[in-house]
């Protein structure tokens, strides 16, 4: 739906006859208790609660109403007949608008429909007025990928956007990044060699540094971006929300799910638990304690400020057309549900370790090559 589509479609939701528009409704007969004429009210929805007698429309209970009946103390046992106010009606052919008009100079809520013979066929209210979106089965949950060709998404079975060779490059561009920060902290750190630090320890310090520099590339390169776009879009999808650019460019970027959370919890957890204090007992105990209490504010924080970032357009767009592509296949797909192996697939998990993998190789191929060591390649 275009712009101005979506800028005309209530318009021409108010040309329609208001029989198109209104909702189902709930009714109590005059002679029905004011207690049970509240148990249906509550079920109505819309503020207000019909009341007929011999299928005649003769009054509607109201929340005003029982607001002043429950501060006078009226008895659930009385006919609610006794507790009813005047209508206000419109009949099923008048258009939209009418029934919008009369909402508006009444400054009511909620208008009775009613036959020419005076009988409930239902209610309408402002909400009933704007169109009813088109609704597709969507799939719940959804997971994804971030990869340097655009925005992989699945739900286990399905999926959609980019295929899973790019989620395999996915792996080779994050083994690559990790790999050009490796040699570029070994080089600035290189005078550790000069030093009493013992070899072990050079190496931890220079994988330490490393990781930070891994995180300033990742929040530099493209691969972020659509990793905030990916996040975006399963936002809008679990909402029930259209995918549009406007709408997805509201959504957050951090996400709950996301596998930087679990990456959180395990750097954490290590960390503090290679610390050289108290024995490995308290530092166990100490390391799960902060772990189950600090993984998500700080997988959260690395979300926000590091591992995504706000898309560009075409990064938008990317992800839109891959949750489009899975929303699709999902309405028509023959099996709604998968097999362990298939969704351990589908998860592109294998994909990125074999993309890993393979850069892996590469990068110890040339070393072997130029006779260059790598600190955590050996």
């Amino acid at each position: 739906m275009t712009k101005s589509q979506s800028t005309q479609a209530p318009f021409l939701a108010l040309s329609a006859p208001v029989g198109h528009l209104m909702r189902p409704a709930q009714w109590a007969d005059a002679q029905d208790s004011l207690g049970v004429a509240i148990d249906e009210f509550r079920r109505n929805g819309g503020g207000l609660l019909p009341v007929v007698s011999e299928g005649i429309l003769v009054g509607v209970l109201t929340e005003a109403i029982l607001a002043e009946s429950l501060g006078s103390g009226a008895n659930l046992n009385d006919a609610c007949v006794g507790f009813i106010s005047e209508p206000f009606t419109i009949a099923p052919y008048a258009s939209g608008a009418e029934a919008l008009r009369l909402l508006s100079e009444m400054d009511l809520m909620t208008l009775v429909v009613v036959d020419d013979n005076y009988g409930v066929v239902g209610l309408i209210s402002p909400s009933d007025l704007y169109p009813r979106r088109r609704e597709m089965q969507r799939p719940s949950p959804v997971g994804g990928m971030a990869t340097p060709f655009g925005v992989y998404l699945t739900s286990g079975g399905l999926h959609g956007g980019v295929s899973l060779y790019a989620v395999m490059a996915t792996g080779a561009a994050m083994f690559s990044m990790f790999t050009v920060s490796i040699i570029l902290v070994s080089l600035a750190l290189s005078p550790l060699s000069h030093t009493r630090l013992t070899n072990d320890a050079q190496i931890a310090i220079i994988q330490g540094v490393s990781l930070l520099g891994f995180l300033a590339i990742m929040r530099l390169v493209p691969l972020s971006g659509t990793h905030g776009a990916e996040h975006m879009v399963v936002h809008a999808m679990e909402r029930g929300e259209d995918l549009t650019p406007e709408i997805v460019a509201r959504m957050p970027r951090v996400h709950p799910r996301c596998g930087t959370n679990l990456a959180a919890a395990a750097f954490l957890f290590l960390g503090v638990f290679s610390l050289p204090v108290l024995d490995d007992s308290s530092r166990f105990i100490i390391a799960a304690l902060l772990t189950m209490f600090l993984w998500k504010p700080v997988g959260s924080f690395t979300q926000q400020y590091i591992t995504t970032r706000k898309p560009t357009d075409r990064q938008l767009r990317s992800g839109i057309k891959a949750g489009t592509e899975l929303i699709e296949k999902y309405s028509t797909a023959r099996h709604s549900t998968a097999s362990i192996p298939k969704r351990i697939w589908n998860s592109g998990l294998l994909h990125v370790m074999t993309g890993s993998g393979l850069a892996f190789l590469v990068v110890k191929g040339i070393t072997l090559l130029f006779h260059f060591n790598l600190p955590g390649l050996d």
